[in-house]
């Protein structure tokens, strides 16, 4: 793994470096060296000098050139840390195969040089504004070390890059090195793949590749890497006091058990005491490694049958190819690709994979991102070989460049015809449909109605909203409207009067308990988004179908679909949608929701997509859901991204808990009475945290004698966040998970049901399965088709789990024919020694089989999170949030915590400060691939253009365009 850190002040260099010299001092003999064409150009080159080195740290270079500001410190550098996989420590420095050292050497310099290339750059003054400029060079000072503080065998090399680059106009100016730091992953992956070619090239097996490039060797047990880790133990033991699983919990545990590094007296005593260990524990090392060399010898050999050989060779490569291949119409790997060598093929296929993977939840990605993302999946390939098949396919279109701000971001040409098509279709719907009735007469007509039927007066957004719905002669048209805005309320008065005008109302919803929620609050009959596109398969499959489309047509005659909750909504979900409607001629479809809170799991933005093209819309921007001043004020600059000032009037209302965030906020309900509880919601912005509130609630609650006292353990499922792409890889899948086949695959000769991961073999890439009777069936992860939605299978994980009766508990599956819906919840009422019996939500009584297998697919339910929580309110409100949590720390995940509650929030947070700083920094929305490619902003400016211009010619005649200040008809986007 690669770890960074800044070298200590200027003020501390010549002490630290010099007289306690960790770098220069202890293995300098034999491992220092410079690196880097900033060190060739000031004279440095062949084993670094601990006087040389003190002075570049120190910014004194060569003809009394000094760098850095006057009178202000001066940073030295910055320390990259590249340190291997332990088994290969072991065989390096145990085992005593010196080839291990030179190969990761060589990846790391190899690394190094890319760096210097990618990430070197300075700050300049030009026409009185600051510009960060790449310079291409830097002074590295490279040393090899051969064990951690407890003085156990770990190989690692310190990169001391010092703060000091040659700028374009030959000037030595300070270096910046924030693309140092953001790199940081991607270095380690680029290293570990070289590293991997190389040992396999010394006649090593390579293990499973996993987080961030890392791999052991094939053959070391968790137990042979552990015997010499207990450095590692001190930390993981740390991160579990903390109480949460993050990269910056490990950060802060490595700094509060590191212990100064002691010099080795005898490193042959020392190199004797770690043979003697590994004889103790049974590890024959230099087995290991006479196997490998003979491994080699045999590779290097060159028998007379060469002919034969190289025979089998373009075998084995054709058969790689027809395993990588899949689709044969996939635009990601062409077929003359596999008239190459290996490693352009695997490159080929690792960045086919990469887009694949990348692009099931983004739309666009940054370069960095596709470049590590390829190199991770772990076939033998080099970023060489990465960036030449990027650049290839850029030439090709298949891939697109950025522009703009985001002219280091990818997309993929089929992200942007789908965004294209989801406009065309919203475009093809304008003015296709008649007025159910007047602007003026819905205003009329929908205020009466609510005031006599439900006591009420819609304010002037809501009321823009329902001239919007009732009098457009578009067919889809958006609702936007800011959390607590009080659509439900406009949806009531407007529902009742459509359904007098003649028409069909009808909702869907992305989550079943969004479903619940708009049937239970508005009285239109629902379901989810997923089962109504999948009613309509084979018509949208097949638009062209006569009988289909006839069939569809009657379903949904005079109908007007209302989509709840439409940022929640994938760009692939929509576009069918808005092409559904125009197929089947609904009156209307209404898209409602905020484009600023949660989006999809899944690729793309498209309700903020379509507004931003220019769809016609009503915006209601009041808040009426909180009642208390402090907590509106809040809602209101959260949703204006103003975290800062939202923080501020949070402040007498947040707990800064350090550590223990979660369980402080179990603490809190806990001690609520039995009522105030059921009024209250504890949201948790991750699943981690969820997991923990959820675990210290049960616990006291327990011990509080209010749950049953006889546990029901239950071994649970949950699913592994996977996507398609990685089902195709043997690296995602465990012995001891569950692969969830819906639907048989008779490729794989898998038939419908649960299939237990007994082994994964990860050199034959193959995963061995335990089916329902007990047979052992072999399942082929590479031969799932690429490009193909491969829904029919999904990894789950098994954990045990202690039910009690009185426990509050959600499902993670569906049963729909038993009323039990995925993330809705249900009381457990009673568990005796052969049932369980429980209420639902909606007041439905289930008394299920210990066996049923709905009591795999559940959790508890005392906390949610973001996505569970996003269009549910509650009067008061315990919430949770880890600054830590560097991808849940973001604003959207922030306003849906926050825009829940009526009444009150208590915000427990580690740092209110770091908090709100992450928070500020990450905006937390998806991407769309015509934002990044500025095709958006260019198809806006025509339509703007043509907006004015049949404006001007309306003004010129007879024809007087309406004009409300409530609702806003946009410009047509010019496709």
């Amino acid at each position: 793994m690669l770890s960074i850190a800044n070298v200590r002040s200027s003020s501390a260099a010549a002490t630290y470096f010099a007289t306690d010299n960790y770098y220069a001092t202890n293995d300098a003999d034999r491992s220092g060296m410079w690196v880097g064409q900033a060190a060739e150009k000031l004279g440095l080159e062949g084993q670094v000098e601990a006087k040389a080195f003190d002075a570049l740290l120190s910014g004194r270079l060569p003809a009394g050139i000094q760098i850095g500001n006057p009178n202000q410190p001066h940073r030295p550098g910055t320390d990259l840390t590249f340190s291997l996989p332990k088994s290969w420590s072991l065989l390096a420095l145990v085992g005593g195969d010196k080839r291990i050292i030179e190969a990761y050497r060589e990846a790391v310099i190899a690394t190094l040089a890319w760096a210097e290339k990618n990430a070197a750059e300075t700050r300049i003054v030009q026409k009185g504004k600051i510009k960060t400029v790449p310079t291409g060079n830097l002074a590295i000072g490279l040393f090899q070390h051969d064990t951690n503080r407890n003085q156990e065998p770990n190989l690692h090399f310190h990169a001391v890059v010092a703060n000091v680059t040659q700028g374009p106009d030959g000037k030595w100016l300070s270096l910046k090195n924030d693309r140092l730091w953001s790199l940081n992953t991607l270095l380690n992956s680029m290293t570990m793949a070289r590293f991997k070619i190389a040992v396999e090239k010394l006649g090593y097996q390579p293990g499973a590749v996993g987080k961030h490039g890392n791999f052991e060797a094939e053959g070391f047990t968790r137990a042979d890497i552990m015997a010499f880790s207990s450095r590692r133990q001190e930390i993981i033991d740390a991160v579990r006091q903390l109480g949460i699983q993050t990269p910056k919990a490990r950060d802060i545990a490595a700094l509060q058990t590191r212990s100064a590094k002691s010099p080795i007296a005898d490193r042959d005593a020392l190199a004797s005491s770690w043979r003697g260990a590994t004889d103790d524990i049974g590890m024959d090392l230099q087995g290991r490694v006479s196997s490998a060399l003979a491994r080699t010898e045999m590779l290097n050999a060159v028998p007379s049958f060469a002919k034969s050989l190289a025979e089998r060779g373009k075998k084995l490569l054709r058969d790689f190819a027809a395993v990588i291949r899949g689709n044969a119409d996939d635009p990601l790997i062409p077929d003359h690709i596999l008239k190459k060598d290996a490693e352009t093929i695997a490159a080929a296929q690792s960045v086919a994979s990469a887009i694949r993977h990348l692009g099931e939840r983004e739309a666009a990605f940054p370069r960095e991102t596709l470049l590590k993302t390829a190199l991770d999946f772990g076939l033998p390939t080099t970023i060489d070989h990465v960036e030449q098949r990027v650049r290839s396919l850029v030439r090709s279109g298949a891939l697109v460049k950025g522009a703009g701000g985001k002219k280091d971001w990818f997309t993929s040409q089929d992200a942007i015809t789908l965004e294209e098509q989801i406009l065309v279709q919203v475009e093809s719907g304008r003015s296709a449909v008649s007025p159910v009735i007047s602007s003026d007469v819905a205003a009329q007509r929908v205020q009466a109605i609510s005031a006599l039927n439900y006591g009420f007066t819609l304010n002037e957004g809501q009321e823009a909203g329902a001239r919007l719905i009732m009098s457009s002669t578009n067919r889809t048209v958006a609702v936007q409207g800011i959390a607590g805005a009080g659509k439900s309320s406009l949806l009531k008065p407007v529902s009742e009067l459509l359904r007098e005008q003649g028409k069909q109302v009808f909702g869907l919803a992305v989550q079943n308990t969004l479903v619940q929620m708009l049937e239970r609050d508005t009285g239109i009959s629902s379901m989810t988004l997923a089962r109504f596109l999948g009613k309509h398969a084979k018509l949208l499959h097949a638009p062209t179908d006569r009988a289909l489309l006839s069939e569809a047509r009657q379903q949904l005659k005079d109908h007007v679909l209302f989509l709840d909750e439409a940022s929640m909504v994938s760009s692939t979900d929509k576009e069918k949608l808005v092409r559904l409607a125009n197929l089947v001629r609904v009156d209307r479809l209404v898209l409602i929701g905020d484009r600023k809170q949660l989006g999809a799991v899944d690729a793309g933005k498209p309700f903020d997509l379509i507004q931003q093209a220019g769809a016609e819309r009503a915006v209601m921007d009041v808040n009426l859901r909180a009642r208390n001043l402090g907590l509106r004020r809040a809602q209101s600059a959260a949703q204006s991204g103003l975290v800062t000032k939202a923080m501020g009037y949070l402040k007498d209302y947040t707990i800064e808990t350090n550590d223990d965030s979660a369980v402080m906020a179990a603490e809190h309900w806990l001690s609520l009475s039995p009522s105030a509880r059921e009024n209250t919601a504890i949201y948790a912005s991750g699943r981690a945290l969820r997991s923990t509130v959820n675990q210290a609630v049960q616990t006291g609650l327990k011990a509080n004698g209010e749950l049953g006292a006889e546990p029901l353990r239950l071994s649970t499922l949950s699913r592994v966040n996977t996507t398609r792409e990685e089902l195709r890889y043997v690296s995602g899948y465990k012995a001891g998970m569950v692969l969830e086949v819906a639907g048989r695959v008779r490729s794989q000769g898998l038939r419908q049901g649960q299939y237990h991961v007994a082994a994964v073999d990860a050199q034959r890439k193959i995963i061995k399965l335990r089916d329902p009777k007990g047979k052992m069936v072999q399942f082929h992860p590479s031969k799932i088709c690429a490009g193909k939605s491969e829904d029919r299978l999904a990894l789950l994980e098994e954990k045990q789990l202690d039910i009690h009766s009185s426990e509050r508990i959600r499902w993670t599956k569906n049963d729909h024919k038993r009323g039990l819906f995925n993330a809705d919840q249900a009381k457990i009422t009673d568990i005796d020694k052969t049932h369980l019996t429980l209420v639902t939500s909606a007041g439905m009584e289930h008394r299920l089989k210990r066996s049923d297998p709905m009591l795999k697919r559940l959790d508890l339910a005392y906390a949610l999170n973001a996505h569970m929580a996003q269009g549910l309110t509650s009067d008061h409100g315990i919430a949770v949030m880890d600054s830590r949590e560097k991808n849940l720390s973001n604003q959207q995940t922030f306003l849906v915590t926050i825009t829940r509650l009526r009444d009150s929030l208590t915000l427990f947070v580690d740092n209110a400060g770091k908090l709100g700083r992450a928070v500020a920094q990450n905006t937390g929305t998806k991407t769309s691939a015509l934002e990044v490619t500025e095709r958006l902003r260019q198809a806006a400016a025509t339509g703007l253009k043509a907006g004015k211009s049949q404006v001007q010619d309306k003004a010129s005649g007879t024809d007087k365009p309406e004009i409300t200040k409530d609702m806003l008809k946009p410009f047509e986007i010019g496709i």
